[in-house]
């Protein structure tokens, strides 16, 4: 899977590609493009080595990154009765603290932790004003990304996947108009906060003070030979104010986010734009930094693609801004599965007939000599089979010792579904069955194959009511779908009820 990670930083363009393999991440590459204003009162780009930074046709994600001014994250503890209920409770609980008009924002929750009846998310809330304009500076340039993330949670995902044992940091990417702020814990992003200053601003508080006796595309490699730790602030005051205030800014954020804690502070971005940038507004003396000066302003176009190989990715493109691209992938996934599910149909299909003609074969095969003899030699399988069928058709004959009397259980169901016995029971006179059996009195044997079955049931009876019994006699020689009212019915009064013997109808033969 090949994943490019897009990161816009006026007047630069960076990005990095990356592969993940069953050994892990593969960085392909990071490249950066510088992106210029057609003229000053223009906002157009000029972009001519833009798409040769990646392929053209390129089949994999493409994901971007939103700044903390365009985003608010926070935290929030739900409590749950089910887990499959996490993501609907959240939904509903973010509503209701959020300030926010539901129709002006997208909210998207990340599942930090679970536990019995609890759940912790991190809620992501964009402005769809602001998604929409990040996806409209990106188009400028011919971009559109599969996936959009945040800044904050890339920088995470870079030093989780380049210091595996760090978990807690602030971590300061110097932006050029934009300084992001991070701070992790646990190894996962907490808080975010975007300071509205960056190298640019700098360099442009270094051309007032030096407007003088340098030009203006001349600052950038005067600043590289600045050692800010010696600076002067009486010979540079409008450079000094700017660190000044972006150090006091950073400070504030460190002792808010971290609550007093001291927390490694990491940099990230245009650190090189001065010397000691980093141990001056950090406070902390020069060390060698680990990061590449490469690595520290490709973090950001790194991270993303990095945070889009684990489970948990954000995902901030949704509803009306769901990329037109992953809709024409899914439609050629729908259409490959149909396509698909059509193919193995037929193979079936084809399987079936096979294994309809193998049996069939297999069957013709199985046919006792004699009768084969009397078959069409020549003839198709089909044909064979017909005469097989035909054959025995003629031959037919019913086997005697397939039970034709009725079950017990048919004629107790016969008895409890009777229609005057019902009628009896409504008018509060029920039968009260006193004895039952059945008797097979005549069946075949190997003696005589042509004897019939021939059943008999006895039942003896109470009725409160003597006219009721009466017609339930008189229903018996009627004779129905189970007593034969051809044979001998009895009838006999006892002194607290009566006695009855009849003889039950065969069913019609069938191989059960």
């Amino acid at each position: 899977m090949h994943i490019l990670g897009v990161h816009l930083d006026y007047p630069f363009l960076r990005i990095s590609r990356i592969r993940k393999t069953q050994k892990g991440i593969v960085l392909d590459w990071n490249k950066t493009a510088l992106l210029t204003a057609e003229d000053e009162n223009q906002e157009a780009l000029s972009f001519p080595n833009v798409k040769r930074l990646y392929i053209e046709n390129f089949a994999g994600k493409v994901v971007s990154g939103l700044s903390p001014k365009d985003f608010l994250v926070r935290q929030l503890d739900v409590k749950i009765s089910s887990q499959k209920h996490v993501e609907k409770a959240i939904a509903f609980q973010s509503e209701a603290l959020s300030h926010f008009k539901p129709g002006e924002v997208i909210t998207v929750p990340l599942v930090e932790k679970k536990e019995k009846g609890k759940a912790e998310a991190l809620l992501f809330t964009v402005p769809r004003e602001a998604l929409k304009k990040h996806l409209d500076d990106l188009k400028k340039i011919e971009i559109d990304p599969d996936i959009v993330s945040t800044i904050p949670s890339a920088l995470c995902h870079f030093f989780r996947w380049k210091f595996p044992k760090l978990n807690e940091a602030l971590i300061i990417d110097l932006g050029s108009s934009v300084i992001t702020c991070a701070y992790m814990e646990n190894g996962q992003l907490k808080k975010a906060h975007a300071i509205p200053t960056g190298i640019e601003e700098l360099l442009g508080a270094l051309y007032e003070d030096r407007k003088r006796i340098l030009l203006k595309n001349e600052i950038e490699g005067a600043a590289k030979q600045i050692d800010l730790l010696l600076l002067k602030s009486q010979l540079n005051p409008h450079l000094s104010n700017e660190l000044n205030a972006l150090k006091q800014e950073i400070a504030k954020i460190d002792y808010s986010f971290s609550r007093g804690l001291n927390k490694p502070i990491l940099f990230t971005g245009r650190s090189d734009a001065f010397i000691h940038l980093r141990e001056f507004l950090a406070d902390f003396s020069d060390a060698e930094w680990p990061l590449s000066i490469e690595e520290q302003k490709s973090a950001i176009s790194l991270g993303l693609c990095i945070e889009q190989t684990q489970k948990k990715a954000l995902q901030l493109r949704r509803e009306e801004f769901f990329p037109e691209r992953n809709w024409t992938r899914m439609g050629r996934i729908a259409l490959i599965l149909i396509a698909s599910s059509i193919a193995i149909s037929a193979t079936l299909a084809g399987l079936g007939m096979q294994a309809a003609k193998k049996s069939k074969e297999q069957m013709l095969h199985a046919i006792q000599t004699p009768l084969r003899k009397n078959l069409i030699a020549d003839g198709s399988v089909e044909e064979q089979i017909d005469q097989w069928i035909d054959a025995i058709e003629k031959n037919n004959q019913e086997y005697p010792y397939i039970l034709q009397a009725p079950k017990v259980t048919e004629v107790l169901s016969w008895l409890s579904s009777h229609p005057l016995l019902k009628e009896m029971k409504q008018e509060g006179d029920p039968i009260d069955i006193q004895e039952f059996r059945v008797q097979l009195v005549k069946f075949p044997t190997n003696r005589s194959e042509k004897d019939p079955y021939l059943a008999k049931a006895e039942l003896e009876f109470r009725f409160k009511s003597m006219m009721n019994a009466r017609r339930f006699h008189e229903a018996l020689r009627e004779g129905d779908a189970m007593v034969n009212p051809n044979l001998e019915i009895t009838w006999e009064v006892l002194h607290d009820g009566y006695r009855t013997s009849f003889f039950l109808k065969n069913r019609s033969p069938y191989v059960p």
